[in-house]
């Protein structure tokens, strides 16, 4: 087993110190350290998971209403 340092540039990795052909045809194990990428998610649609109602329309109002017997 042998690890190589190195980086990314485009879809060549640039081996530091050493020349890639000398392990032309082996195997290899690629790991990627401190990654920054990301895998982008779909955003979520929220309107399309809620209703639009009249106590949504007049919360300000509707919370006053609740509050009001609330306090001593």
């Amino acid at each position: 087993m042998l690890a190589l340092a190195g980086t990314i540039q485009g879809d060549t990795i640039i081996i530091e110190n050493d020349n890639i052909n000398n392990y032309d045809g082996k195997e290899v194990i690629l790991t990627i350290l401190d990654h920054p990428y990301r895998k982008r998610r779909k955003k979520i649609d929220w309107d399309r998971y809620g209703m639009e109602t009249e106590r949504g329309k007049c919360v300000e109002e509707y919370m006053e209403e609740i509050r009001k017997n609330d306090r001593i």
